[in-house]
């Protein structure tokens, strides 16, 4: 398998995950490795996501805790996923 093969399949293997457990090590394990990416040198960890982050993530989560966005469902946004990125085969 080549590289960007690879890269399909962790994304793929992310999207479709329902196990936050998994998620939150895929990300602890990524980030030490990103610092060698400029890209990515502004977030280090946790402690670095810029405030505006932050806010919009709380306000998303009292808005689907209040009832006032209902969200989008996993089928659903696999759905948009697999019409927008048909070469993901998601």
């Amino acid at each position: 398998m080549n590289t960007a093969q690879n890269k399909l399949n962790l994304v793929q293997m992310i999207i479709e995950s329902e196990d936050s457990t998994f998620v939150k090590k895929m990300l602890n394990f990524a980030f030490p490795l990103k610092s060698t990416n400029k890209a990515y040198a502004n977030y280090d960890n946790d402690d670095n996501i810029p405030d505006y982050v932050i806010n919009e993530v709380n306000e998303s989560i009292i808005e689907l805790d209040n009832g006032t966005d209902k969200g989008i469902g996993h089928e659903e946004m696999l759905k948009k996923f697999r019409k927008k990125y048909p070469y993901l085969d998601l």
